[in-house]
């Protein structure tokens, strides 16, 4: 445990919450008493984890996806862990979408496979055919992959599959079927996915060279004017008030070896995307992900420097220090 680790004050809220943490090298878990943070377990620490869902029947059923090694699953918060008996079909994963009796899981190659409640594995294969024909510009050796899952809170079955590289994919029917949603989008490099509650139609992109936005659930979309010389989106979301929240950082992963590091910042916008605020910035930390606080408004921001920190119209405020560079985050009461 990270017993020295420095811990702030955040969310006054009395209830008490989870936050689980997908990192480089492990999940860890943190729960809030008397408003701080503290770090009550931690597991799976030879593996990156690279993506993280809960059971949305039931928050003590956590699934941890692997860079290389599938999936692991916790059925008591996380204080124990065990393989499935039959593993998502494709090893290397880097998405997930837990739906009422239904898990979606993104791997690389760009491919989507979806489990029952049998644990039963399907692969939908107009994913891996909308995916094909990307380069990976970080290392054009590897394949495009499943980057971001997202459901449309306001359109029924309608879901959201970025590929990175290749765009974006939704369907209407649950995710039977696919076809492709780029019309307008520049950036093929997607990174998250963030369709609005509060916003009706009001879809958010956070791409590699510019971010983008659609009024039309993805029929069309158009370029968010950069606010400041950062251009590289990473990360999006929304709280419960509304309010919009993007990351974004200067240059590619390999630039961050400078001093300033990734020279963060994160922007919010009121009005669904049409324009945007700075929240905060300088940050070292590239906004590996962004989640909405439980209290309503606001978000927690997760950093590639193993930072978490708060994120609101009074500022940004640091409430976890010292763990490995963090792929996602959940938040549960």
């Amino acid at each position: 445990m990270y017993s020295s680790m420095e811990l702030e004050e955040c969310d006054l809220v009395t209830a008490n919450k989870t936050l689980h943490i997908a990192t480089r090298s492990g999940w860890y878990r943190f729960e809030q008493r008397d408003g701080q943070w503290v770090e009550t377990e931690k597991a799976l620490t030879f593996f990156s984890v690279s993506c993280l869902q809960v059971d949305p029947a039931d928050s003590r059923r956590v699934i941890a996806g692997t860079e290389n090694f599938g999936l692991f699953i916790s059925d008591d918060g996380g204080d124990s862990w065990r393989r499935p008996e039959a593993n998502v079909p494709a090893l290397s994963t880097w998405a997930m979408l837990a739906l009422p009796g239904k898990l979606l899981v993104g791997t690389r190659p760009a491919a989507l496979f979806g489990s029952d409640a049998s644990g039963a594995w399907s692969e939908f294969a107009d994913v891996r055919l909308g995916g094909m024909g990307g380069s990976f510009p970080p290392n054009p050796d590897e394949a495009p992959r499943t980057r971001y899952l997202a459901a449309d809170p306001n359109s029924g079955n309608r879901l959201y599959t970025a590929i990175e590289v290749g765009g974006m994919l939704v369907s209407d029917d649950g995710g039977e079927r696919w076809h492709a949603a780029n019309d307008g989008l520049t950036d093929l490099d997607v990174h998250q996915v963030q369709p609005s509650a509060k916003h009706d139609g009001v879809v958010v992109l956070a791409c590699g060279e510019a971010n983008f936005r659609s009024d039309d659930r993805g029929a069309q979309w158009r370029e968010i004017p950069p606010a400041s010389h950062r251009t590289y989106g990473t990360a999006v979301t929304e709280d419960g008030a509304g309010t919009l929240y993007l990351g974004v950082a200067d240059g590619r992963p390999r630039t961050w070896i400078r001093p300033a590091r990734a020279d963060a910042a994160v922007f919010a916008s009121s009005d669904g995307g049409k324009h945007w605020d700075l929240a905060a910035s300088g940050l070292r930390g590239a906004v590996m992900d962004l989640i909405p606080r439980i209290s309503g408004e606001g978000a927690l921001v997760g950093t590639s420097e193993g930072e978490v920190m708060t994120v609101d119209g009074s500022g940004c405020q640091t409430i976890i220090r010292g763990l490995p560079a963090i792929n996602g985050m959940v938040l549960t009461v």
